[in-house]
């Protein structure tokens, strides 16, 4: 008779300890300040798996030129090309992953990490403006069949000091921001002109108009 074929069981995701958080956080922070220091939004972030780093990353939309570059993105590309160099099937080695990141995953990228079966997010402050893990949508955790597995978030680490950072990116100019666009309307006369206001009462007051000098 043969036997029934019994499939590997998947191994238990154990979560870090807090002072192994704070010690990746650490790390991703510094690739944050590293992404300010380049002009870049700071976001930094780090994918650990058994307690190795296997990806990392900083934005890069302002370097590349790329609104996708964002640190998760990039940290993630490094995961992918990890587990095709030591042939491990990504998906198990996602599953087992823990991503630690300065500032809440967009809602681009917390759909990549549901896609790809991360466990668990750990994040500094929270992203008001496109947060995808509760602060605008619920990508992380809503009922979205299809589109991966829901993760869990611990938020909070080092909020403060996250928030503080990008104040100081939006504070400072930013050379890739486009330059503003000056109405033709406000544009001064030639230097041979000059700007003659019709008077009240008149059939075209409250017109101006340029009479050359010349």
């Amino acid at each position: 008779m043969q036997a029934d074929s019994v499939e590997p069981e998947k191994s238990v995701f154990l979560e870090p300890l807090d002072s192994e958080i704070q010690t990746w956080m650490s790390k991703a922070f510094d690739m944050a300040l590293e992404a300010l220091e380049n002009g870049e939004v700071p976001v930094g972030c780090l994918m650990v798996y058994n307690n190795e780093i296997i990806g990392k990353g900083r934005n890069e939309v302002n370097e590349t030129k790329n609104a996708t570059r964002h640190a998760e993105m990039v940290a993630l590309d490094q995961v992918l090309d990890w587990c095709r160099f030591r042939e491990k099937d990504p998906i198990e080695v996602c599953e087992q992953t823990v991503l630690y990141v300065t500032v809440e995953p967009c809602i681009m990228c917390a759909a990549a990490l549901r896609l790809l079966h991360i466990p668990l997010v750990v994040y500094g402050c929270k992203n008001e403006r496109f947060g995808g893990c509760g602060s605008v949508l619920d990508v992380s955790s809503d009922h979205l069949p299809h589109t991966g597995t829901s993760f869990k978030c611990i938020a909070g680490y080092r909020a403060e000091e996250a928030v503080e950072m990008l104040e100081t990116f939006y504070k400072q100019e930013n050379p890739n921001a486009p330059k503003p666009k000056v109405r033709k309307d406000l544009i001064s006369p030639p230097d041979s002109a000059v700007v003659i206001q019709v008077k009240p009462g008149s059939q075209n007051e409250g017109r101006e108009t340029i009479a050359s000098l010349s």
